[in-house]
Formats: C-alpha cells, sequence, structure tokens
C-alpha cells in the first residue's frame, strides 16, 4: 500500500511540475500581450492613421477581413471594397491579417506608408497547389519541387470535430487514408510497442493505402492518442517512399508528419473554444425478450432430437409476466444502460511573438463519461497543456523549446475485481433475459449458469481508478552558417518523452443467493468489502530521440539545388508488461533534390539504418530511392492559358528494408535473437532406479535454431501521379497509381522443405516470400463563389488489391487450394449452396459433410473436390473479396457569417463476415439477437437453430454480407458574428457553432442496428459514440 500510494504521489509530482512550466509560458503570453496593449494605448501620440486595401491573387477586393497592426495595435476590418483604415505607428510597423482560407500575411510599414507607397496588401489562398508548402522529414519544399505523394491539411480545418481523439478527425479528408473507430471499452488500455505509447478508451486507426501508419510530431516518432486539434499547426500524409525514405527502416510504412504550434512573428493572439454536449451509441443490438428466448431454445433443442427445456406452461409465464421471480424478463438495456452520457471539451491558447521571440502556450480539458445506469459512472478526464517558446539568441543562432504533458484520470466499475473495466455490454450478450431474477426481498440472485449478477457488478463489484501521465519535450538548436558556406543550416534537436500510468482496484460483493422452490433463498457468496485499492497494473515507458541535420539550399540562375545529410537516433525503453526489450533505431540519411528553370526535378534519397533484428557486424544497409517532377504549367504552351492554372507529373521509386516482420511460423523464436541458437529447461533427470537415484540434472531442449544466412526483407514502392488546378483555381485534382512488392520475406521453408531435413525449431531461417499491392488514389475538389455564397465539395477515394507471388506451402498441394498466384484479400473458405431443403435432397446428393448428420435447414456446402465429402480439402479461395474502394466526401458552404460543413466516408464494395455469436446464435447459453426470429424454416435467412451441431458455423460464403457502408462522420452549423460588431465588443472572430460527429451510418447492417464500422460495436465491447455539441469560440 505504502508503495502504490508512492508511485502515484510521484505521478502527481510530475504532473504538476510539468504543469507549473507550462503555465509559466501562458503567463508569459498573457503578459506579452497585455503589457504590449497597454504600451501601445499609452503611446496614442506616436501613431498615425493608414488607409489600405486588401485584395485576392487576382487583384478582386476581399471584404470582412480583419485587420491588425502590431506595434500600434490598431485593428479594423474591411469594407465591401475591400479597404481599410488602421492605426499605425508612426516609424515602424506591422500589419498583419489571419484571414481563414488565405495564408498569414505580415507587411511591413515604414514612417507610415507600404514599400513603393503601394495602398493593397495581396493575400494568398491556402490549399492552392502551386503556393503550398510540402513539410517532409527534416525539410520543406514549395510543391514545386516535390516529387512525393503527399497531402497536407491545417489543424484549424479539423477543428469541427468534437471528438477526444485526433485522428477521428482526419475521418474522410485525405485520400488514401481510411479512420477507423474500435471501441474497447471505457478505459482499457493498450501499449503500442513501436511509438512507446498508450491508447485507451476508443481505439481509432488509421492506415494509408491499407498499411499501418507511423506518425511523427515535431520530427519524433509518437504516440497521437493524446493530441488535440487546438495545437497542431498542419497534417502532412506521406504516402509514397520519397518522402519518407531519409527515416529509415521507420519510413516503411506510410508517415503522417504532425507540426504542432508555435507563436508567428507579430501576431498576437488569444484563443478560446469550449462546446458541451451529449454522447450516444451509435447502434444498439437487440435481443430477444424471454417468451421469444426460451421458444426458439427449445426449438434447437427439438432440431436436434433433444427434450425441451420449457413447458408450455413456462412459455405462457414468461409471455405474460406473471411471475418474475421464476420466470423473469430482464431488460438490461432499459435498466442498466444510459441512453446518453456527457462530452465537455474546453481549450485556451496563447501565442505571439516578434523579431527576438516567439511563443505558444495551450490548455486544454476533455471529459467523457461511460454508459452506466446505475452506481458510479465511468468517467474519464483528461488534462492537456503544451508550451513553447522560440528564441533568437543571435542573428545566426536560434534556440527552441517544447513541452506537453497530459494527465487523465478514469474511474470505472471493474471486472472480476481486477483492473480492466466491466464489461456491461458483453454481459447483456452473454446473459439471456430469463438468466435469472436480479433481486428478491433486497437480495440478489445468482444460478450455476449464470453466475454473474449485474446490479451486484455495478453497484458492490467494486472500481478501478487509474492515473495516466504523458509528457513529450524536445529541445532544438538552430544554426545559421551561411558565412561557413553559403546557403548552409545546422539544427539539433533532443527529444525525451515518458509515459506513466498507476491503475488501482478493489474489489466486493454483496450477498448472493440461489432462488430455490418455494421462495426459499440460499446464500452461496458471502458479502466482502476490500477496504484499500490494491495495485492493478504499473506501467512506465520511455522514448528518448536524438536527430540533427545539415541542409545546403542554393540557387544559380535556373539552377536550384537542395541537399539535406541527417542522423536520427532512438531508444524505446518499457517496464510493466513482459521483459524487458529495448527498441533502439539508427538511420542515416541524404537527400539531394535540384531544379531547372522550376520545372524539371530530380530527386535522390540514400538511407543507411541498421536493425536490432540483425546479426552484429552486419547490421547496416544502405536503401535508395529516386524521384522526378515536371511542371508542365511552367511551360511556355501553358503558362498563359485561362484554363490550366497548375499541373505538374511526379513518379519516384524505393526500396527500404523492413525489420516488422512477425516469426508468426514459430513462437519459440525470438525476434530480435534470431542469430543465436537458445536453449530452454524442459524439465529434470536423475540416473539410476527407484529408491536408489542420482543427483537431479536440468534437461534442455533447441527453443530455436540460429540463423546467420537471412536479410532483412525488403520493400519497393513504386508511385505515379500527376495534380493540377484549373477554372482560376477553382478546380483542383491529384491522382496517384501505386506498387509496392513486399519480397525476402523471413520464412523457414518448413512446408516446402522435407521434414527428412528437420522441422520446427530445428529450420533455420531464411529469405522466401513474396506479395504484390496495387492501387489507386486520388481527391476531386471544386471552389467558387455566387454572389455572397462561398461553397466547395469535392471527394477522395482508393482503390487497392494485392496478390500473393511466392509463398511457402507444399509442392504437391492442389493448385486451388494455395495461395500463390491468388489474390490476398479474396475470402478462403466453404462455397455454401443454400439450406438443405428436405431429407430427400440430402439423401439424393449422397455427400457426406464433415461435422456430423446434417438435416434439412442446415447449409449445403460444395464439394469442390467432387470426393463425396466436404471437410478441409474443400476450403478454396471464392469470388468474395473485402472491401477495396474506400471513399470520402466533403461539402462547405457559407453565405455571410453562417456556414455549414459536412464530411463522410464509406466503403463501395466488397464483404465482411458476420459469422459470430450475434448472427449465427452457435451459443444458445447465451443472448439471442432478434436476427434469430429469421432461422429456417421460418426463411431461408438463416440456418435452423441447435445446440450440438457445427456444421452451420464453419466460415464460407453464406456468411459474408455486403460490407459497403456511409457514414456522415462530421457535421458543423456556425454562426460567426460580422467582425465590425464582434470588433466594437472586443471579441473579434466570434462564433457559435453546433457540432456533431458519427451523424448517421447507411449499410445493410442498418437493419439490425449494428455499426457497419464495427460490428462488435455495443455487442461484446463498449459502443461507438455518436457525439453533439454546442458551443462558442472566440480569438482575440
Amino acid at each position: 500500500m505504502v508503495e502504490l500510494l508512492i508511485k502515484r504521489q510521484n505521478i502527481t509530482i510530475m504532473y504538476r511540475k510539468i504543469v507549473n512550466m507550462l503555465m509559466f509560458f501562458a503567463i508569459i503570453g498573457i503578459f506579452g500581450s497585455t503589457s504590449l496593449l497597454a504600451q501601445n494605448q499609452d503611446d496614442k501620440s506616436s501613431t498615425s492613421v493608414f488607409t489600405g486595401k486588401v485584395v485576392n491573387s487576382d487583384g478582386e477586393p476581399i471584404s470582412n477581413v480583419f485587420v491588425k497592426s502590431f506595434e500600434a495595435n490598431g485593428k479594423s476590418v474591411t469594407n465591401k471594397e475591400g479597404e481599410f483604415t488602421i492605426e499605425v505607428s508612426n516609424e515602424n510597423d506591422q500589419i498583419t491579417i489571419d484571414e481563414f482560407g488565405y495564408l498569414f500575411s505580415t507587411t511591413e510599414i515604414t514612417d507610415g506608408k507600404l514599400e513603393d507607397n503601394n495602398i493593397n496588401i495581396v493575400l494568398s489562398k491556402v490549399g492552392t497547389l502551386q503556393n503550398s508548402t510540402v513539410k517532409l522529414p527534416y525539410q520543406s519544399f514549395s510543391n514545386n519541387r516535390s516529387v512525393s505523394a503527399t497531402y497536407t491539411i491545417s489543424g484549424e480545418e479539423l477543428q469541427s470535430y468534437p471528438a477526444s481523439t485526433f485522428l477521428e478527425t482526419l475521418s474522410g479528408r485525405i485520400p488514401g487514408l481510411t479512420v477507423n473507430t474500435y471501441s474497447n471499452g471505457s478505459g482499457s488500455i493498450r501499449f503500442d510497442l513501436n511509438t512507446g505509447g498508450i491508447n485507451t478508451g476508443e481505439d481509432v486507426y488509421a492506415s494509408i493505402r491499407g498499411d499501418n501508419v507511423s506518425f511523427y510530431i515535431d520530427g519524433i516518432r509518437r504516440d497521437p492518442s493524446d493530441l488535440n486539434v487546438f495545437e497542431v499547426e498542419s497534417v502532412q500524409v506521406i504516402k509514397d517512399m520519397s518522402g519518407r525514405a531519409v527515416l529509415g527502416l521507420a519510413g516503411l510504412n506510410p508517415v503522417i508528419w504532425i507540426t504542432t504550434k508555435t507563436g508567428k512573428k507579430f501576431k498576437k493572439e488569444i484563443s478560446v473554444t469550449t462546446e458541451t454536449g451529449i454522447s450516444s451509441p451509435t447502434s444498439q443490438p437487440e435481443y430477444l425478450d424471454s417468451y421469444n428466448y426460451a421458444s426458439l431454445f427449445n426449438e434447437a433443442l427439438t432440431n436436434d432430437g433433444l427434450s425441451a427445456l420449457y413447458s408450455s406452461d413456462d412459455l405462457a409465464a414468461y409471455k405474460n409476466g406473471t411471475d418474475p421471480l421464476y420466470y423473469p424478463n430482464v431488460d438490461y438495456f432499459d435498466d442498466y444502460v444510459k441512453t446518453s452520457s456527457k462530452f465537455t471539451r474546453a481549450n485556451i491558447n496563447f501565442s505571439g511573438g516578434d523579431e527576438k521571440v516567439n511563443y505558444f502556450s495551450l490548455l486544454d480539458y476533455v471529459q467523457t463519461n461511460g454508459l452506466e445506469k446505475i452506481g458510479e459512472s465511468s468517467i474519464n478526464n483528461r488534462f492537456k497543456a503544451r508550451g513553447g517558446v522560440n528564441i533568437k539568441l543571435t542573428d545566426k543562432i536560434e534556440f527552441r523549446v517544447n513541452i506537453a504533458g497530459t494527465y487523465q484520470a478514469q474511474k470505472f466499475p471493474n471486472e472480476g475485481n481486477g483492473p480492466n473495466p466491466f464489461n456491461l455490454f458483453n454481459f447483456i450478450a452473454t446473459n439471456p433475459a430469463n438468466a435469472h431474477a436480479i433481486s428478491y426481498d433486497g437480495k440478489y440472485i445468482i444460478n450455476d449458469n449464470y453466475p454473474l449478477n449485474i446490479e451486484n457488478e455495478l453497484l458492490y463489484g467494486g472500481y478501478a481508478e487509474s492515473a495516466n501521465l504523458n509528457s513529450q519535450n524536445s529541445t532544438s538548436l538552430l544554426i545559421d552558417l551561411n558565412e561557413l558556406t553559403k546557403g548552409l543550416t545546422f539544427t539539433g534537436t533532443a527529444g525525451f518523452d515518458t509515459y506513466s500510468t498507476v491503475v488501482t482496484n478493489k474489489g466486493g460483493t454483496a450477498d448472493l443467493y440461489r432462488l430455490q422452490n418455494n421462495n426459499e433463498l440460499v446464500r452461496v457468496q458471502q458479502a466482502t468489502v476490500v477496504p484499500n485499492l490494491n495495485l492493478g497494473n504499473d506501467f512506465f515507458s520511455r522514448n528518448t530521440t536524438a536527430f540533427l541535420h545539415f541542409d545546403y539550399d542554393r540557387t544559380f540562375d535556373k539552377h536550384a539545388l537542395t541537399m539535406n545529410a541527417s542522423y536520427y537516433a532512438g531508444l524505446v525503453e518499457y517496464r510493466g508488461w513482459g521483459n524487458y526489450q529495448p527498441i533502439k533505431k539508427q538511420d542515416f540519411g541524404y537527400r539531394a533534390n535540384y531544379v531547372y528553370d522550376e520545372k524539371y526535378v530530380v530527386q535522390l534519397d540514400l538511407s543507411y539504418t541498421g536493425s536490432m533484428k540483425l546479426p552484429e557486424g552486419d547490421r547496416y544497409n544502405l536503401y535508395p530511392t529516386i524521384g522526378a517532377a515536371w511542371v508542365a504549367s511552367n511551360e511556355s504552351f501553358l503558362s498563359s492559358s485561362k484554363v490550366v492554372n497548375y499541373l505538374k507529373a511526379f513518379a519516384s521509386y524505393g526500396i527500404m528494408g523492413n525489420d516488422d516482420f512477425r516469426t508468426g511460423f514459430s513462437s519459440t523464436y525470438n525476434p530480435y535473437y534470431l542469430s543465436t541458437t537458445l536453449w530452454q529447461q524442459v524439465g529434470t533427470w536423475q540416473s539410476g532406479i527407484n529408491d536408489n537415484r542420482g543427483n537431479s540434472v536440468s534437461v534442455f531442449n533447441i527453443q530455436q535454431e540460429g540463423s546467420t544466412n537471412y536479410q532483412l526483407p525488403e520493400m519497393s514502392y513504386l508511385n505515379i501521379g500527376t495534380q493540377g488546378e484549373f477554372f482560376d483555381k477553382s478546380l483542383s485534382f491529384e491522382v496517384n497509381y501505386f506498387s509496392q512488392v513486399y519480397s525476402n520475406q523471413i520464412s523457414q521453408r518448413s512446408s516446402l522443405i522435407p521434414s527428412l531435413f528437420g522441422s520446427g525449431s530445428f529450420l533455420p531461417l531464411t529469405n522466401y516470400g513474396k506479395t504484390k499491392y496495387w492501387g489507386l488514389d486520388g481527391y476531386l475538389q471544386y471552389s467558387n463563389k455566387v454572389g455572397d455564397l462561398e461553397y466547395s465539395l469535392g471527394g477522395n477515394a482508393q482503390y487497392k488489391r494485392g496478390k500473393y507471388v511466392d509463398v511457402d506451402e507444399p509442392a504437391a498441394l492442389e493448385d486451388y487450394r494455395k495461395l500463390a498466384g491468388k489474390e490476398v484479400d479474396m475470402f478462403r473458405g466453404y462455397q455454401a449452396e443454400g439450406l438443405y431443403q428436405s431429407e430427400e435432397e440430402i439423401t439424393s446428393r449422397g455427400v457426406t459433410q464433415s461435422w456430423g448428420d446434417v438435416q434439412p435447414g442446415d447449409i449445403r456446402y460444395r464439394d469442390y473436390n467432387e470426393d463425396g465429402v466436404v471437410d478441409e480439402k474443400d476450403v478454396f479461395t471464392t469470388d468474395e473479396h473485402a472491401a477495396r474502394v474506400f471513399y470520402g466526401a466533403n461539402l462547405r458552404l457559407k453565405y455571410k457569417g453562417f456556414g455549414l460543413f459536412v464530411v463522410g466516408q464509406g466503403r463501395a464494395d466488397g464483404t465482411i463476415s458476420v459469422n459470430s455469436d450475434y448472427f449465427t446464435g452457435r451459443n444458445p447459453r447465451a443472448n439471442y439477437s432478434t436476427v434469430m426470429l429469421d432461422r429456417y424454416p421460418e426463411t431461408n435467412n438463416l440456418p435452423r437453430l441447435t445446440t450440438q451441431s457445427q456444421n452451420n458455423y464453419q466460415n464460407s460464403t453464406f456468411w459474408r454480407k455486403s460490407a459497403a457502408y456511409f457514414t456522415i462522420k462530421n457535421i458543423e452549423f456556425s454562426y460567426t458574428m460580422p467582425k465590425s460588431i464582434a470588433n466594437n465588443i472586443l471579441l473579434p472572430n466570434l462564433k457559435f457553432f453546433v457540432r456533431g460527429k458519427n451523424v448517421a451510418s447507411f449499410s445493410e447492417f442498418s437493419d439490425y442496428n449494428i455499426d457497419p464500422e464495427s460490428l462488435n460495436s455495443g455487442v461484446t465491447v463498449f459502443p461507438i459514440l455518436r457525439t453533439f455539441t454546442l458551443g462558442v469560440s472566440c480569438k482575440f
């Protein structure tokens, strides 16, 4: 107990230290803003009035734009002609404009005038390909120079999503990116070995082109689960190899490169957002009442030739509800599950700076609650703080500090007195309405078949508390080496991240009774009260990172050359789960990008990278990537086109090693010690005979045979794409073709090598296996303005397929059973031919199915090899396949101060398996869903019910349903007060909004009230939530 208190105290002390430091940054922000304001207000005699005009790149005026002067702290709003009048310093000043949809603009004022006495300030649109910047690892390029398949979205664009998880906000927004939510229960914990981070509550998974994603936050590989949109400056999705090759082995998978906010020169801002609302399940499974459950259970028994369990009197009692003690009909959802819970989010951040110092600080709070209707509901409070300062020590040296800390406190009813949450929804799925009465005369009831009582679990079964602290810290030094070599700079960064979680729990129970005849209760469990919390989980991880890079950037007439040399080292350590195994990364990278006449681009990337999974002395390999681009719109034949504003073609090809392989062929192989022969003790042995034995000696056998004749698997990646803007940049698009080949996979070749040469752990590892994938992705977006109505609509899509090329499988295996040559996502199983309709059909067919005698209502399977028996030899690759087309759609409307934004995502094809208890009723002692009402002989939609036969539960095409769905993921309806009015009440950019997430889904599963993104949501795990909020935000 003392140790537990010390651990919790240490977490609290560490959290307070981080918060104190971040509060210091916040105070700097507030003090800096207010002191500058006071200073400027006290010195009105040194100001004058400046009149100007704000226009777009075509010279058209932009109205309702908020304009500020930095030194004089003047404020103004442009009129319909784009004109404004503002107070500026008589000496030097800066006019700043931060307008949504345009790049931040700073205009220098000298002696009260613009340069060349010009009065026009030109704003450039955000999102135009020609003006955009591509942020790649360790280097940023103008889009003209990029040869990579990338996509950029700003943090501000993601703020419309009322979600506690950052990744959810990316849903439907980015071509090639698929985001899905799989809830694992409020409060449960999952550790990510790759990032050294923890995810809690809803699990949100992201994939790009079907591959797992590596997340980098400010250049360091990190877990984004506690990131929030208000601290994000931009999100860069890097899909091909040319953009991420310098990351080495860590860049094998696509990368989401996240840049957090920092202060901007001459931009002082305080931003406040608060919203509150309710969350409710997107789906609620439907189960049978006691009468229907008992009737169908009798039917299943009768189908198996067994006697019915429930008599006609029993059924009548269930139906009439005349005796709820012996014939209960418990509605678990109505009695124990709330229809909604509360969601709250609040955020305040400060930013500003001048030529010497820039700062940014943030405080964020999110609260979510559980759905338990009785007892103490689950609650999750998350506090986030971030602070950063950039200081120009000299004209040549800049120092940066970025500190972030998250403290998360959770409390929830626990499962079995342990550290994990009580799974309320799995309880409902496994306990039918007639399992037993809940209580009688204030005493809780259980029985042998259903030994849990839901009220006891929620009221007296105990609870758990978790305290989680995530700290992400980095510091950087930037040095301008221009005097040494023109165009040369140096950047060095060190990062130190920690994650700590302590889960404490206590159990308990009320008295539990078994119901006998004549309303008699017999106590089977005595009440227990545990007075103190016990240590359930104690986990700690540490991520230490260092990277440095030299950058060279020069332009010579029509030639431009950029080079980058980088070094990255990382160490992830964790304690608490499993054996200690540090994960080390070390990479040397080089990139050279050359452009001629702003039209022709070539790029070379080299990565010299090491892996712990290779033998010592042979751990490093060199992997190359090449790329090229052609900016066709800069050619003379297109430069003056009124239709084509921008057009670029690009391509890249690269090779990278893969040390994220698994040794699933044998659980005894340790991937970090493959070159070492490992032994394990399996027992002891004594010589002699009974009553006359020698001393015991240990007996060992080989756990794995050391292997040296292998190399890292490789992945080659080809990307060919084009992007452009047409019709005065109102229409933009990008299309990419990609192909990736995984080769030299780690294998024992145990199926190809005759057993005479060894098997199991005696076979050394080698390289064998090849798989190929290919596909398309892209987007199309159209934006325009008609009068006061601004609108934008578009969509993105991804299509991917794959094929096994070389597979370790027996040479003598029949061709139809082999994987080689088959597509990766095709369903392998039995081909269902419907249901048997009569005994005559069964007899006349003359085919035996391997799971016992069949009868009418059982699934009929194809005898693929026509040997008269349906068995494992009839499993083959069917025509069914998983979803291949994923898409997203968006709509944005703006009319004066009103705004509407909608985004959705979905799948367009493929099938998905529903071979689970909810759809099959394979476990009759669990709850029967209402789906079972469609069973044979009522319909042919489902096979007959059974308590014994396994025939109907084989993986077959019978249990495949359409995977297609469309979900409206996010809606925001808002009203922004006119800036002229808001400015007068000292709250510019005042915005009121209504937001929603997971608003509605449309799919075949809508008929079953099941969420198509996660078929187990609300069934065996905590449901995915639909959230609606009301809120307000302002910037000043």
